[in-house]
């Protein structure tokens, strides 16, 4: 499928730095962001989900026009830039260069697992830069401003550019799906997935606030919250496998996320920091998702992935938007939340549905993604 030119570690580790700092940053900035009323942060907040779900498909037909070398150094150029433009402006310019940034780290994101092979420097990077992106913006802010806290992650995606451009190496594009596949309940249950992760990403240093927790407080539990998330990426593929009853399974990684949901709505202020945590161990539902596509045909689960990821991280986007919008409308968290609430449970229905079926000798894929079919592409995390 590709040529075997390897990447080193360290190489993986640096590119992939950069695949969440542009929406943590983001998600712990928000409140202090002057020019970004309601709305714009509602919209802001769900902008990164529809940018990768779209960017994602085009990755294949960029890699075939230009190479997977170049591919790669485009996205970097394209994520620095965005990053510095974002913070140039009024809304307009902070609209535009987060779409710009997340469709650079689209890219960049699907194009890693090509270039990884496995290496637990690929989930390692992706997780320390979350977890930066949500400690250090916060405190870039209180000392200078948000517009710095943002802009300094610039300086991490030119270092990846730079490294990128030293590192020789070609590899062939993946090769076209030979086989349709079912994605309906899959997608929905990555969707609702993805909807719970960046309303977490987005928004919890906003509800902290809101109930009163400083700014350091309500950052550093963001951080938290993506650190917690990175064993459970560990541990949760290798649960998939062995499990037997995944339904239970389905179930266990969603009680996380139900405790930490629920403690924000009923008292965000008075245990901040479990609160957090529960969420970030309730983004194991992320990796048992990510797993279960991989499993569930090995003849195209890269195709499996683009239909389910693309299509499920647009339906996610206006999940978040609707949260934002009824945090708009309500002015307090507690309808967003109960919503949060609703979601997972859809979540577990979604997710026992996805176990309940296997997938037959010869699927078809869904009329209401017939017309999203792309190239294979590799698949890409959240």
């Amino acid at each position: 499928m590709y040529r075997a030119t390897s990447v080193s570690t360290a190489v993986i580790f640096i590119l992939a730095l950069n695949l969440r700092p542009a929406v943590t940053s983001l998600g712990a900035a928000l409140p202090d962001i002057s020019v970004a009323g309601s709305l714009v942060a509602a919209i802001l907040v769900a902008l990164p989900l529809w940018a990768i779900g779209l960017g994602g498909w085009a990755t294949p037909w960029l890699c075939g026009r230009v190479g997977t070398h170049r591919t790669v150094t485009v996205s970097l150029a394209g994520l620095a830039v965005s990053l510095f433009g974002r913070v140039l402006g009024g809304p307009i310019p902070l609209l535009a260069g987060t779409t710009l940034a997340c469709l650079s780290i689209a890219v960049l994101g699907t194009m890693l697992p090509l270039l990884a092979h496995g290496s637990s420097a690929y989930p390692l990077g992706l997780g320390v830069g979350s977890t930066a992106g949500a400690l250090i913006t916060p405190l870039t802010v209180m000392s200078s401003s948000w517009r710095v806290g943002l802009g300094v992650w610039v300086v991490v995606a030119l270092l990846a550019e730079q490294v990128w451009r030293r590192t020789p190496g070609e590899f062939l594009a993946p090769r076209i799906a030979g086989k349709p596949v079912r994605a309906t309940a899959l997608t929905i249950h990555f969707g609702l997935i993805s909807t719970v992760t960046f309303l977490v990403m987005g928004w919890l240093p906003g509800i902290l606030r809101s109930a009163g927790v400083s700014p350091t407080v309500a950052g550093a539990c963001l951080a938290l919250s993506m650190a917690m998330g990175l064993p459970m990426m560990w541990l949760v593929p290798g649960w998939t496998r062995r499990w037997h009853n995944q339904t239970l399974l389905v179930v266990v990684l969603a009680v996380p996320n139900v405790v930490g949901v629920a403690g924000l709505l009923l008292a965000p202020a008075a245990a901040p920091w479990v609160w957090a945590g529960a969420t970030g161990m309730g983004m194991g539902s992320l990796a048992f998702v990510l797993t279960t596509i991989s499993l569930r045909s090995k003849d195209s689960s890269l195709s499996l992935s683009a239909v389910v990821q693309g299509v499920g991280y647009v339906v996610a986007g206006f999940g978040v938007l609707a949260c934002g919008w009824l945090h708009t409308r309500t002015g307090s968290w507690e309808v967003p939340l109960l919503l949060v609430l609703a979601i997972l449970l859809g979540q577990v229905i979604s997710g026992h549905v996805t176990v309940s079926h296997r997938r037959p000798a010869a699927p078809a894929i869904p009329r209401w993604t017939a017309l999203l079919r792309q190239p294979e592409a590799p698949e890409v995390s959240a």
